[in-house]
């Protein structure tokens, strides 16, 4: 008998937009053939709509999701966000209905009060994570057993974002406000030769554009996904700042980057040590080792020859940063190498449609067999430095 699966997602409204990517839950619910609840569907209940008056949208969904239960065998909800509200539903009622999340940031605080006081992760079978970060924070300051955990890579279509013929310029391209580090990369290309737009826009964050003036070579502006595709394409640099923060900010732009077949310089904070390979050595007085990756892990295991894609730069270091983007700028053959690079990987190793097929095996493993470990191929072992 086929498995009922019930998706539960942040988006406003489940519908396609196009022109645009592909929505990573619409592959995966296409693949499932799973029912989605979206904010949209709060709307069509009354009791919803009260819980979302007191509680927050949040609440409202994950309360949608527990009345439905009894029509799935598994729920898969696409954050923490829901997954823990609902968790702790679960845990009033003798259903048992499979429960898998992903897990974005498991390490802010109030996540870390209903993980370890109230044991939130005893109702869910399965949290996905995208970074050895959130991974290893879950496991040794959460305690939340392995078997409970799978370390799940994110994804890009890489159909839609791919190379395109437009001439090169002298365009450094950064894009997205969430976590951003702005005021240090306006320090960074103040009198660079160089021409450097900011999308400073998200369809996934509330933060805004940080910064109080720009240098003369700064453009910022708001970019649609068309727009943001023939920006990419012009630039011969993306660069991704950062605040220093403990999740995997940033991974949308790097992956369009690198499927784009651009070069990226990307701040390696705390979170962020997962997606790019850097040739070059960690230097001294560097503020941390740098982790064996997520991207050398999967390609070890599925045998894939992996390359440099970009560099890694210092958080809060508008030299580094500098020097990292001039260097890329006066060596074109560097900048076509990284790039083809980039664009590889991004097709062996982080496809929408690879993103889909894993968190099918994580609902094949908890429902199909209950307690063994949902990716077998990615070991959950210590951070190594490299």
């Amino acid at each position: 008998m086929a498995r009922r699966v019930l998706m539960v997602v942040a988006a406003s409204d489940a519908a396609q937009p196009t022109p645009g990517p592909r929505r990573d839950f619409t592959v995966v619910a296409d693949l499932l053939g799973a029912t989605i609840i979206d904010k949209k569907s709060i709307d069509r209940s009354v009791s919803a709509r009260l819980v979302r008056r007191v509680a927050g949208w949040r609440a409202a969904q994950a309360w949608l999701a527990y009345r439905r239960r009894g029509e799935a065998d598994v729920i898969f909800t696409d954050g923490e966000h829901v997954g823990i509200p609902l968790a702790l539903l679960l845990r009033l009622s003798r259903s048992r209905v499979r429960h898998v999340t992903i897990g974005h940031r498991l390490s802010s605080p109030k996540k870390r009060v209903l993980m370890r006081s109230l044991r939130a992760y005893r109702r869910i079978d399965r949290i996905a994570v995208h970074s050895r970060y959130q991974l290893e924070h879950a496991r040794r300051v959460l305690g939340i057993p392995d078997e409970r955990l799978a370390l799940v890579p994110y994804q890009v279509d890489t159909e839609f974002w791919t190379p395109r013929e437009a001439p090169e310029e002298r365009l450094i391209v950064s894009a997205g406000v969430e976590h951003r580090d702005y005021p240090t990369l306006l320090q960074a290309v103040r009198d660079l030769d160089a021409r450097v737009e900011i999308g400073a826009a998200s369809h996934y964050s509330r933060h805004a554009f940080s910064a109080a003036t720009t240098p003369g070579n700064v453009t910022v502006g708001a970019y649609d996904y068309l727009s943001l595709r023939e920006l990419y394409a012009r630039a011969a640099i993306v660069v991704v700042p950062l605040a220093d923060v403990d999740n995997q900010a940033g991974v949308t732009a790097i992956l369009e980057a690198m499927s784009m077949g651009k070069p990226v310089v990307v701040t390696q904070s705390l979170g962020q040590t997962d997606i790019v390979e850097d040739r070059r050595d960690r230097k001294r007085g560097e503020p941390r080792p740098r982790p064996v990756s997520l991207v050398r892990m999967l390609a070890r295991e599925q045998g894939v020859s992996l390359e440099p894609t970009g560099f890694y730069v210092p958080p809060g270091d508008p030299g580094a940063l500098r020097r990292a983007l001039a260097y890329l700028l006066d060596h074109p053959e560097e900048r076509r190498s990284l790039g083809a690079a980039g664009r590889r990987v991004a097709e062996q190793l982080f496809t929408v449609e690879n993103f889909a097929s894993r968190i099918r095996e994580l609902i094949d493993a908890v429902t199909n067999q209950p307690g063994t470990a949902a990716l077998r191929h990615l070991e959950l072992g210590p951070t190594d430095a490299q």
